[in-house]
């Protein structure tokens, strides 16, 4: 039989044909799909145009973030046309080498892309106002060259306050400025000529006349180990009930180099420290009544204030040189210059946290509830001593009580002050938390032996009118100071936590860089620091029931004045230096600082 003819050329031509589909610079498809599905789905996406593909992303961004520096030959936005639909040939990116036309709409910038428009422009305008700033001499003549005023506040804080001799200063002296302002009150010098020849002496013992105060001269007042004791456990006490105890809630505050956790049970050791003093004032047993606070404060007030001095400049010792081990993104921008005495003065740490505490925010806490308890005693030893408490005191006293128990209830809102954000933990942070009852208190420790003062009836029980309505506007002037700062600080508070809150859809707000916000409504419209404003008004309002005889009383408000105009000056450089133009259109905005019309 005569052999079939195969026919051989056209096997290598399919293997050929084979080689070429599968070979190794052509992709395999992993889910492959008959020739017959495949072309109806690619008849189908032709015929059909209601099936479109996506855009790429990289497309759209670039289509709809149109920025001003692309339009530079305009001066505005191109008018906004109404979406065509229209039929565009996207090329496809996978191994198939065919166009697909899909369906494609050019749309209109967004709401979002729009306020990245903005944002980009404001950016824009705050590196041109830096760089036109960095030299005064290239300003333009409206109001851009620095005053005289400018000049001098940049010398002052560019050479003056970061000056070793500013910071030695400092700490040479004030604990001696806290003694002697006890002094003025409790062993004031009053010399005349048949005392010039006799020593002075005090409740503590010898002394010597100067500044016009009698300092006593023996050193064991300054280092009593009872007191000193007594000081460490009263600290040690507050550290561990913040450290374990479980009740309150956490408070979280992001700050500039990491996310914060707090614990807020502030009240609950206020209520606890509280009840073991009532406890050991009004306890009738046998060891307890000769240890009352009314009967040991005056005799040892000087040795505690010498013992809080002292363990509060060891503390400060150790936070120095333990911040050493810490990274450089925790420490503060202005506590690690290199000079010991301006960290030290300063602190390096900003937020530190050891032993699983939050230190700067325990270290508020002693001093708070020790100021309470100060006042309370000088108000019981009045009340043991004449059987009556003078009206001007127990309106310094209430004042306190409701500032402090306002301070542990709201305790979460500390959280986003100024000297917890920005201040170092140092020499001033904590011997200025722990020393301030024994300065706040000066008025109630001169009021506490002047019975007298303030009284709203006569020697012949006829009501002193002036005195009433004295009282009165004091009253009047507490509650209306009291609620503007909380409702300020509420509202501080909230615009951090949730800043699309619909409380704020109805006030002006100035974008500033990244996604911050300045708030220019409500309080924070009505001049720029309205929480200090109801803070001054509570503090002279407490002094009002005292009258003009005397300075005492009033040393609280004009203290606590100048404290906080030197804040005012340190937040409003911060600021300015954070948010740039934003924080210049919020002056232009709110021109009062702190009491509208005046300054």
């Amino acid at each position: 039989m005569p052999a079939k003819k195969i026919n051989r050329k056209s096997q290598p031509s399919a293997a050929r044909e084979r080689s070429k589909s599968v070979g190794r610079s052509t992709p395999k498809s992993r889910n492959r799909t008959p020739a017959r599905s495949r072309s109806r789905s690619r008849s189908r996406t032709t015929a059909s145009p209601a099936k479109r593909s996506r855009t790429p992303a990289s497309e759209s961004k670039i289509r709809r973030r149109r920025s001003l520096s692309s339009s530079s030959s305009s001066s505005s936005f191109k008018e906004a046309q109404p979406p065509s639909r229209n039929f565009k040939t996207v090329p496809d990116v996978s191994g198939d080498k065919r166009a697909k036309t899909a369906l494609t709409r050019d749309p209109l910038p967004s709401r979002f892309s729009r306020r990245i428009v903005d944002k980009q422009d404001v950016i824009r305008l705050q590196t041109a106002v830096h760089e036109t700033s960095a030299n005064p001499r290239s300003t333009g003549p409206h109001g851009c060259c620095p005053t005289v005023w400018q000049m001098i506040q940049k010398t002052f804080r560019e050479k003056v306050c970061p000056s070793p001799i500013l910071a030695f200063t400092s700490l040479a002296t004030f604990l001696p400025f806290v003694y002697w302002l006890n002094f003025l009150v409790f062993t004031p010098a009053f010399i005349d000529s048949s005392s010039e020849t006799k020593v002075p002496y005090t409740i503590w013992g010898p002394a010597y006349r100067f500044l016009g105060v009698l300092w006593p001269t023996d050193l064991c007042i300054y280092f009593d180990y009872r007191c000193h004791g007594f000081v460490l456990a009263y600290l040690l006490l507050h550290f561990l009930l913040a450290r374990f105890v479980p009740f309150g809630f956490r408070a979280s505050s992001l700050s500039e180099t990491r996310r914060t956790d707090y614990r807020c049970n502030g009240f609950f050791t206020l209520i606890f420290i509280s009840g073991l003093f009532a406890f050991a004032q009004f306890c009738k047993l046998d060891p307890l009544p000769s240890v009352r606070p009314t009967l040991l404060l005056p005799k040892h007030w000087l040795s505690l204030m010498a013992a809080t001095g002292n363990i509060a400049v060891v503390g400060a010792l150790v936070a120095h040189f333990a911040s050493r081990r810490l990274p450089r993104s925790q420490l503060s921008p202005e506590g690690h210059s290199g000079n010991f005495f301006v960290d030290f003065w300063t602190g390096r740490a900003l937020r530190p946290r050891w032993l699983g505490l939050d230190w700067k925010m325990v270290m508020l806490r002693p001093g708070a509830i020790g100021l309470l308890l100060l006042e309370v005693t000088f108000a019981l030893a009045q009340w043991e001593r004449f059987g009556r408490v003078s009206p001007a005191l127990f309106a310094l006293v209430v004042m306190h009580a409701v500032w402090i128990i306002d301070f542990f209830i709201f305790e979460h809102t500390q959280l986003f002050t100024f000297e917890v954000r920005h201040e170092g933990f140092g020499f001033f942070a904590i011997v200025g938390s722990l020393m301030f009852p024994f300065v706040y208190p000066i008025g109630a420790s001169y009021l506490s032996s002047k019975p007298d003062i303030g009284r709203l009836f006569t020697a012949a029980n006829l009501p002193d009118i002036s005195q009433c309505i004295t009282l009165g506007v004091g009253i009047t002037l507490i509650l209306l100071g009291y609620w503007v700062y909380r409702r300020s600080n509420n509202q501080k508070d909230l615009l951090r936590r949730q800043p699309n809150h619909p409380a704020f859809a109805e006030l002006d707000k100035i974008s500033g860089p990244h996604t911050q916000r300045l708030l220019a409504g409500g309080w924070w419209g009505f001049v720029r620091h309205p929480n200090y404003l109801g803070d001054l008004m509570m503090a002279f309002a407490q002094s009002l029931p005292s009258g003009f005889a005397a300075g005492f009383p009033w040393f609280y408000p004009l203290f606590l004045t100048c404290l906080l105009c030197h804040r005012i000056w340190r937040t409003e450089y911060l600021n300015s230096e954070k948010y740039g133009l934003s924080f210049a259109m919020y002056k232009k905005l709110v021109p009062d600082k702190l009491i509208p019309r005046i300054y």
